[in-house]
């Protein structure tokens, strides 16, 4: 029978699915045995999909290879060393228990203090389980998007993100994303990969740069912009400002005000009427309606500073505009049609609300993000 299995896959990254994956792979040769092979696509393929790595190589349904799951580097090697007479006789013990159940009985060995060969050659066991590691939920959001934000940005010819900042959880947590990039790209330098500084280099058009300090990048690469308007809170500006200092991005407050009432005055010139929030005496359809124009201006202002906020410095290139709807809006259809949740990439897309939150925890123990506590 075969010994042998060799799988080249492309397995795309999604939250818990690597127990799955660890599960499959030692089933298929914990039957019948066997050596399996597991070699998975890495990066961003240019849309929405991140494949996540981790190469593995299991026998007779034990894991003894384990490559990283989350990694900058564009090719990781995995090897071991295996004795395929252990394969075949796994293979002869199971098939001989399954047709004589009755007449089965184990070997009885004898331990002696010689050996029959050089000392060299003393055998050691082939099969040797190595511990699976698996990431939490809430390291996979901090990783997985993060390595396929870096993808996607080294891909683009683009400089940089910007993000509509809120202060509130999705938009928090979209930031938290790519300042645990910015950590990545910083590790990974530390780490000696030259395709990664070559890549920050080009993007910050520094041919001597060598990315150290998270921050330090994230500055270089990160623009967040606060829109404020009459209806928000100096809560959630002050929360979007500290975020932003402790993430080290450059910060941007703004009042988009005037651009709602130039936009609300075209319709009043047009029609003679000039709708009302509820809280002034409007019906429920000109709240919304008015609501829907700050939000959707808030886009059309993210798209404006991404484009030319780089250009007011002096500085080449553009931006990518990140948006911050979470999965639970999408399926239910609780949000705003074209507003800051349609961007040219969206990191929390596929991520729940309830996943978010404990991920926002995690951000605030393992990256001193203390602004993130309110």
């Amino acid at each position: 029978g075969v010994e042998i299995f060799t799988n080249s896959s492309a397995s795309h990254h999604v939250l818990r699915k690597n127990y799955f994956r660890v599960d499959l792979i030692k089933a298929a040769t914990a039957k019948n045995g066997g050596i399996y092979l597991l070699a998975n696509q890495k990066g961003c393929d240019g849309d929405r999909l991140y494949y996540d790595g981790c190469a593995m190589i299991a026998v007779n349904g034990h894991l003894v290879a384990q490559g990283s799951q989350f990694s900058l580097d564009d090719v990781e090697v995995i090897t071991t060393t295996q004795d395929l007479e252990d394969v075949r006789s796994y293979g002869s013990n199971r098939i001989s228990a399954r047709l004589m159940p009755h007449e089965a009985e184990p070997y009885h060995r004898v331990k002696v203090d010689f050996a029959l060969c050089a000392v060299g050659d003393i055998y050691l066991p082939s099969i040797e389980p190595i511990q699976i590691r698996c990431h939490t939920p809430e390291e996979e959001i901090s990783l997985g998007p993060a390595c396929w934000l870096w993808d996607y940005l080294r891909h683009s010819s683009q400089v940089g993100f910007l993000l509509p900042l809120s202060g509130g959880i999705d938009s928090s947590a979209t930031a938290c994303i790519v300042y645990s990039m910015c950590r990545q790209v910083c590790l990974a330098a530390s780490n000696g990969n030259q395709q990664v500084i070559e890549d920050a280099q080009r993007i910050v058009s520094d041919p001597h740069y060598i990315p150290k300090d998270p921050r330090e990048f994230c500055r270089r690469i990160f623009i967040t912009c606060y829109m404020a308007s009459e209806n928000s809170s100096r809560d959630t500006c002050n929360r979007a400002k500290e975020l932003a200092e402790q993430i080290g991005s450059y910060h941007i407050n703004l009042n988009i005000d005037a651009a709602v009432k130039a936009v609300i005055g075209i319709f009043s010139l047009v029609t003679g009427k000039s709708p009302q929030f509820s809280v002034h005496g409007g019906c429920r359809r000109e709240n919304l309606a008015l609501q829907n124009v700050q939000a959707r201006i808030r886009m059309v202002v993210a798209y404006l500073f991404a484009q030319l906020c780089l250009w007011t410095s002096g500085k080449p290139g553009g931006s990518l505009v990140l948006g911050s709807a979470n999965v639970d809006e999408s399926l239910r259809g609780y949000m705003t049609k074209y507003d800051c949740s349609s961007a040219d990439i969206n990191p929390i897309g596929g991520i729940s609300k309830t996943d978010l939150r404990n991920f926002i925890q995690y951000c605030i123990e393992n990256f001193q993000l203390t602004a993130l506590r309110s």
